[in-house]
């Protein structure tokens, strides 16, 4: 039975006239499933008929291949004529090219100049319509443009020389033509050593930082059964989210399928080897549980502080010299505990349920105990005691920075002492450690920079604020060093400079006040009429201010929290993962370079709905310092969220959809609005730059500010950039863009008004306005010399308000 003969005879007992196939029911029905290049490339489809004859038999079944949807699906339909099959698809048949490429190059003997190669492959090939066409505006064919680009990684894996001379192929590509005969196998072959190849490159160059050493051995560490989380491989390493799935995913790390998402939820892009299934099969076969609601065992969890000593230990992970807590004492079953801390020299937790037990417990024993002895609360109450008392008992050492605030001051001491059980008649502080408190009246809360105030208020006992810790030593050092520490450090937004304005064509003045809002409040909104530049300003302003460092969402009414922050969204395992989203992306990123600015435009703000859409951000945006609960808060985020303040938001707001007065007051408070209106500065001179630079006709600016002093409303005034194309400058240019662009934004505001759209904005009717008026001299104006009431000095008819 040939390989292919389940999916045909699948095929023939469809009774109608096209069937879609999901790639797991396809391997199903093949013998040891499809060949990887099936699921990676479309031109393995329109090629399974050359495959060494195997895809003949559901082709000879009156089938052909419509659609495929990698990594997904495939759609089969009926041919009308079996004996003729269609398997044109739109895809460089790279499965084709490649052999033909190696094949000339071999058979030459000798380097061959580009086109002579090429030339010499027409001959063996016979191409598509397709492969024949042209690619974009190149001149060349798609074939031969393709079959040139994968030269490019031909030479990297050694498969081919390129030198001045030509192409010649290398005695590994010789090799690699004689053990591949198939064009699939040939192509499978390439990928993969081309996949290599960059990989070997980015761990090269990208991954050679320690961060990433870290990240290396502490995936090496864990055991059959064991599992980590990204946030934990975060918290050792110091690298952002994104970093550390990039790096996973690169690399393939021993021990990578170990690693989890937050809440010890399967990866959807987990790195497994070839065949072992999925993530959650290998981890179960490995003897780790998972729940009824598909997480994994929270006893085998790894977290990083139950890493961080073993990389110390092997190296990987220096030995941190200090860490700092906070631990809060000032409201303590409605006592204020923290004079007595200073008055005595210690600092506690009340641990009023728990039994004696001894510092450096292991979390996994610790949790069993408190399970027993905090079984009257919440799971989630538990949870947090856990993460309290791990840290009180076994994460914080002798010599580490304490901190605690009461009636509005921050006081700091040093940790002197190991975790010691000590009832107390009250139970307000059983577990204690030994603290040198510092002299003096502590820092008052108002003068503490936003990095510090804003830790300190995540509502928990003990807090971690080792992130803080340099901060924190200058506020225990002489008064200027306090004076530094409590010094706030601004993100710097360059000046706008004179060639940005001329190239921008607008003031110089404009700009400077643009910059100057988001200094003072880093949320800025552009809005006016349509054709107003609003997107294209915002864009250019934020590349000047932040380079590369700048990211564009549009909004619209469908649009919602979880699209533009984060949300869970389907998994190809059929469950549910938390995804990020433009704004959560452009945190992280900020979060990780604290001194350089990053960018959000928010094309068509007014369209979507901003409650929904911000949800607990829109406090954020105007209190930066402070931090709220996530709506989906997880691993890290547990501990409270707040905006970077190097993170600036540009809205842009079409007044035709909204106008500004419909704009809600909280929206108004947390954003800087500036106008682009056609006729205010910077809006109404920016034609007439533009025309003067290219050297075009400046009576085109004539003609729109006529058309705008015939539209009262200027929520719909016409803006400039209708006329900034060249082509509008072409025969025919202006009427074409007058007709299909202008005067339809003009029906629709005056639908329904009775208003004779064409007669009054009319191409002809405002260049009429523009002419020089003829006054007839005339006694008597009932005449009807002169100008009547109708018309005004320019000649034309006077515009009537919209």
């Amino acid at each position: 039975m040939a390989k292919y003969d389940a999916l045909a005879e699948a095929l023939q007992k469809t009774q109608a006239m096209s069937r879609t196939l999901t790639f797991d029911e396809l391997d199903a029905l093949v013998p040891g499933g499809l060949p990887p290049s099936a699921r990676q490339y479309r031109e393995w489809w329109a090629n399974a008929v050359s495959a060494d004859g195997q895809a003949a038999s559901w082709l000879g079944a009156g089938w052909r291949v419509e659609t495929v949807n990698l990594p997904v699906q495939v759609t089969f339909v009926k041919q009308s004529d079996a004996a003729a099959p269609d398997l044109e698809v739109n895809v460089i048949r790279r499965s084709v090219l490649l052999p033909a490429l190696l094949q000339t190059l071999a058979d030459a003997g000798r380097p061959l100049p580009r086109s002579e190669a090429l030339q010499m492959m027409s001959e063996r090939v016979t191409f598509t319509p397709y492969e024949l066409g042209m690619a974009g505006k190149t001149g060349r064919t798609r074939w031969s443009n393709n079959t040139t680009w994968m030269t490019t990684s031909l030479a990297a894996i050694g498969w081919i020389d390129k030198t001045p001379q030509g192409w010649s192929i290398t005695d590994a590509g010789q090799a690699a033509l004689e053990q591949f005969r198939s064009g699939d196998s040939l192509l499978a072959e390439h990928n993969r050593l081309y996949a290599l190849h960059v990989a070997e490159q980015k761990e090269g160059q990208e991954y050679a930082k320690p961060a990433y050493d870290v990240i290396r051995a502490a995936l090496s560490l864990l055991g059959d059964g064991q599992w980590t989380s990204v946030t934990d491989m975060i918290e050792v390493s110091g690298v952002g989210a994104s970093q550390v799935k990039a790096f996973v995913l690169a690399t393939s790390p021993e021990g990578a399928h170990r690693l989890l998402l937050d809440g010890g939820r399967v990866d959807p892009d987990a790195v497994l080897e070839a065949g072992q299934g999925s993530q959650r099969s290998v981890l179960e076969s490995e003897g780790l549980g998972f729940t009824a609601e598909g997480r994994a065992d929270e006893t085998k969890h790894q977290r990083a502080e139950d890493l961080r000593g073993p990389l110390e230990e092997l190296g990987a992970l220096k030995p941190l010299p200090r860490r700092a807590w906070l631990v809060r004492g000032s409201n303590v079953n409605g006592h204020d505990l923290v004079p007595l801390w200073r008055d005595q020299g210690f600092v506690s937790l009340p641990a009023t349920k728990l039994r004696p037990v001894e510092p450096g417990l292991d979390r996994t024993e610790l949790k069993a105990i408190v399970a027993e002895d905090y079984a009257s609360v919440s799971y989630n109450s538990r949870a947090s005691k856990v993460d309290e008392l791990h840290a009180f008992l076994s994460r914080m050492r002798e010599g580490d920075l304490v901190g605690t605030v009461s009636q509005g001051n921050l006081y700091l001491g040093t940790v002197t002492g190991p975790a010691a059980y000590a009832p107390t008649e009250d139970g307000r502080s059983n577990l204690r450690r030994a603290v040198t408190w510092a002299s003096g009246e502590g820092v008052d809360y108002g003068d503490l920079p936003p990095s510090i105030s804003s830790r300190l208020q995540v509502q928990y006992e003990v807090v971690e604020l080792t992130a803080q810790i340099d901060a924190l030593e200058r506020l225990l050092g002489s008064p200027a060093e306090v004076a530094t520490a409590t010094e706030v450090e601004e993100v710097v937004l360059v000046e706008p400079t004179p060639e940005l304005a001329a190239r921008l064509n607008v003031d110089l003045t404009w700009l400077t006040e643009c910059v100057d809002l988001l200094r003072d409040r880093p949320q800025l909104i552009f809005y006016g009429p349509p054709g107003t530049g609003k997107t294209y300003l915002a864009l250019e302003l934020a590349a000047h201010l932040a380079g590369d460092n700048v990211r564009l969402v549009q909004f619209h009414p469908s649009y919602s929290y979880e699209d533009f922050f984060e949300g869970y969204r389907p998994t190809r395992e059929g469950a549910f993962a938390l995804k990020p989203g433009p704004m959560r992306k452009v945190v992280d990123q900020a979060r990780e370079n604290p001194s350089t600015p990053y960018f959000l435009i928010i094309d068509e703000i007014n369209r979507g709905n901003l409650a929904k859409i911000f949800g607990e951000l829109y406090f954020l945006l105007e209190y930066r310092e402070r931090n709220v609960d996530l709506l989906y808060a997880d691993g890290g985020d547990d501990a409270g969220f707040s905006l970077p303040s190097n993170v600036f938001i540009i809205g842009t707001m079409n007044t035709a959809d909204r106008s500004i007065a419909l704009v809600d007051a909280a929206m108004r408070r947390r954003f800087a609005f500036l106008p682009l209106h056609p006729d205010e500065v910077p809006t109404k001179d920016v034609l007439r730059r533009w025309l003067d630079a290219e050297g075009l006709d400046p009576a085109v600016a004539d003609l729109l500010d006529a058309l705008n002093a015939r539209i009262h409303d200027v929520d719909f005034k016409i803006g400039p950039s209708y006329f900034m194309r060249p082509a509008v400058h072409e025969t025919g240019g202006i009427e074409r863009v007058w007709r299909t662009a202008i005067l339809p934004l003009l029906e629709e505001h005056h639908y329904g008004d009775g208003t004779d759209v064409a007669k009054r904005y009319g191409l002809d009717a405002v260049r009429a306005s523009l002419r020089p008026a003829q006054v007839l001299v005339d006694d008597d104006p009932r005449d009807g010399g002169g100008l009547g009431d109708d018309e005004v000095s320019s000649g034309g008819p006077a515009p009537d308000s919209p």
